[in-house]
This record gives structure tokens, sequence and C-alpha cells, in this order.
């Protein structure tokens, strides 16, 4: 009569515990924090990236507005892979050694972008759009050529798995991240965005 009990009672706890599973794994959400989100939001481009928590996008946002190109981030029928602050700070201590050639003492910092490089960077941004809405299911591991919006220029786009722990894997679950990469091809060398999708 114990044993019956027992069973009964197992059998029931892994019956709730797979209802539970397939009820949460919905094909369009995806976990991130330690939490599940869906990957489709009813907001702008600059919306989005304004709403971003981390503020992984406020400096871009600062030159977007400076450079009035908040309607071109917003466009229909196209991609675009928005580069973080990492990216702009990166590039700011590229010209700061740069300009540190010349005078040793001279600095380059976000005020001396917005003041001297403004329409370069309006045009440098045309790199981080691909025409055409792409999706998941265009993506591959392997990665495939498209040209942005800068004329003569290509990108690699990459939907790639990632054990990485920084990166959002974790060996405990079953699920294993997949990241977007995006490659901005310039003269046989590459630079390397990657912003952080999951997937069921």
């Amino acid at each position: 009569m114990i044993n019956s009990i027992k069973n009964a009672f197992r059998a029931t706890a892994v019956f709730s515990l797979a209802a539970v599973l397939v009820i949460s794994c919905k094909k369009n959400d995806y976990l991130s924090g330690g939490s599940l989100h869906n990957a489709k939001v009813n907001m702008t481009t600059y919306d989005y990236l304004t709403s971003n928590s981390a503020g992984l996008f406020d400096t871009l946002l600062l030159l977007v507005d400076k450079a009035g190109l908040k309607d071109k981030i917003n466009q229909q029928g196209v991609t675009f892979f928005a580069p973080t602050d990492y990216s702009i700070s990166r590039y700011l201590d590229v010209r700061a050694a740069e300009e540190q050639n010349i005078d040793p003492f001279r600095k380059w910092t976000i005020d001396s972008l917005i003041k001297y490089e403004l329409s370069k960077f309006a045009d440098s941004l045309n790199i981080y759009f691909v025409q055409g809405a792409l999706s998941y299911d265009q993506l591959t591991e392997n990665g495939a050529l498209y040209p942005t919006l800068k004329a003569g220029a290509n990108c690699v786009v990459s939907y790639e798995e990632t054990r990485d722990q920084d990166l959002g894997y974790n060996p405990n679950i079953s699920n294993i991240p997949r990241i977007v990469y995006f490659t901005f091809l310039f003269n046989n060398f590459h630079t390397i965005h990657y912003l952080f999708f999951c997937n069921n």
C-alpha cells in the first residue's frame, strides 16, 4: 500500500514537472538573466535601445541624436546591428592613441568626436545596416556575406552556439545560448561586434 502511494506520488510529480516544462518552453521565448523573455517587442529601434536597462547604448544614442539619425535607425526594411558603448569607447581609445602619436598630451573624447567627426560617424554608421529584415531562420552557424548600406562594404552575420559563461551559457540548463555575430570586413581584417540572443 505504501509503495503504491509512493509510486503514485512519483508519477504525479514527474507528470507535473513535465507539464510545467512543456508549458513554460514557448518557441518565441528565450532565457536571459535567469528568466524567460519574448524577443518580439512592439517599439521602434530607437525606443528599444533607449529602454536597455544596462545602458549599453547610451553613447550611441547621444551620437544618433547629435547627428540627427533617429529616423535612419528606425527605418523599415533594414537590420541595424547597434554598436554598444564598448565599441564606441574602443574607437575613442584608438583615436586618442593616434592623436598622442602627434602630441602626447592630446586627448580624444566623445566631445572631440561630436565636434570634429560627427559627419564621419553618420557615414560610418552605414556599415551596421544590412538591407532587409534578417530573421533567425535566415542565419546560419557558418554565416553569410551581406552588403551593408555603406557602398562597397560587406559584413558576415552568423548565429552560433556559445559555451562561454560570460555570454549566458549555464551547464545546468539544456538550452545552449546562441549569439548573433556581426563581422565587418575591412581590407582583409575584421572587427567583431556581437549581440546577445538566446535560443530555446
